[in-house]
């Protein structure tokens, strides 16, 4: 929701939208929600959907260092697609569990 909010007024760069599947356990077995958001923003004109690794801690408590991590992927991927370059900046937006972050990120 927070891509489309931002890609709704058209900006001159693309919005590179990571979703990050969760998996779930009843102690018996493991299961992965869907892919369904990243294909959802296909939608939207300007936003270029990521589908990054499946984790366990993709809720309120995840770890800073998870994140990190999916932040430096998304890019890492944004970079080899061309959408930044070493040396420039990107606004991060993410969810720490009921609130919305807002970062500028240095591309190394």
């Amino acid at each position: 929701a927070t891509a489309r909010l931002v890609a709704k007024y058209r900006p001159a760069i693309p919005v590179v939208a990571v979703a990050v599947p969760v998996l779930t356990s009843n102690n018996l077995n493991w299961v992965c929600s869907s892919e369904k958001p990243a294909r959802q923003t296909l939608l939207t004109r300007g936003i270029v959907p990521m589908l990054a690794e499946a984790s366990a801690a993709n809720n309120e408590t995840d770890s800073a260092d998870e994140m990190v991590d999916i932040l430096q992927t998304a890019i890492n991927h944004a970079k080899n697609a061309g959408y930044c370059r070493t040396g420039g900046s990107v606004v991060a937006l993410h969810r720490v569990g009921p609130a919305s972050l807002i970062k500028i990120v240095n591309v190394h």
